[in-house]
């Protein structure tokens, strides 16, 4: 079996993440869920789903990472970089007939895209798991909010400082490759490409990044954290 259904999860930790929820499903359920699912491969910059689609699947991520955006006014906000081992948009699935979100691949990414009708018949079949999928959204519903509140405070340094902080924990290294442009990065804060790239440079010559085109190496951390927290 993949290894998001074979390796075990704390269910006591504080956030049940997507991986948790489905170790819930019985074996027989685990089972059905690996007969029934479609994995498919996007390059980088592709589209995963389109706002608009029917939501006919949910959508789980095994590899790489995928920027998730929803649309206001004709404009698109990125709300969250997903990582392996995440739903995809999951807090907009079970609301509405039609995809309320567009997902793209940032880098190569393969996604299980999993049946509705199999999903909705294990949370009317198992409880637990039913259980555990509500408090893996109330989570994911309580991030999103901190994240985008917290970003809608920052200017632009903090605002920088709390994205390459993202990437170092999504990365889990201080020495990453940023999986987008200076102006994907600039949509995704809301500030002009040429904001981005001066505040690059400032922390570069202030000796608290290191940067060489889109590689970044964290020399300050502590600074950076408290810009961050600054904003």
């Amino acid at each position: 079996m993949p290894d998001f259904l074979t390796q075990k999860s704390n269910l006591n930790n504080e956030f049940l993440n997507a991986q948790a929820c489905l170790n819930v499903l019985s074996d027989e359920e685990k089972q059905e869920l690996i007969n029934s699912k479609t994995d498919i491969v996007f390059e980088a910059g592709e589209h995963i789903v389109k706002r608009g689609v029917l939501a006919n699947n949910v959508l789980y991520l095994t590899k790489g990472l995928v920027k998730l955006e929803l649309t206001n006014d004709s404009t698109p906000s990125t709300i969250a970089i997903l990582e392996p081992h995440s739903f995809i948009g999951i807090v907009c699935c079970f609301a509405f007939k039609k995809i309320d979100f567009t997902a793209t691949a940032l880098t190569k990414t393969t996604v299980s895209f999993i049946g509705m009708d199999v999903f909705e018949r294990f949370i009317k079949n198992n409880g637990d798991f039913a259980l555990s999928l509500i408090k893996h959204m109330s989570g994911i519903s309580n991030q999103l909010l901190h994240r985008l509140t917290g970003l809608s405070k920052k200017h632009i340094d903090g605002a920088l400082a709390f994205i390459l902080l993202d990437f170092m924990d999504i990365y889990k290294a201080d020495e990453f490759e940023l999986p987008m442009s200076r102006v994907e990065l600039a949509n995704m804060l809301d500030y002009s490409k040429e904001s981005v790239i001066n505040t690059l440079s400032k922390f570069n010559r202030e000796k608290i990044i290191k940067v060489n085109g889109k590689k970044i190496k964290i020399l300050d951390r502590e600074n950076l954290k408290q810009i961050c927290k600054l904003g």
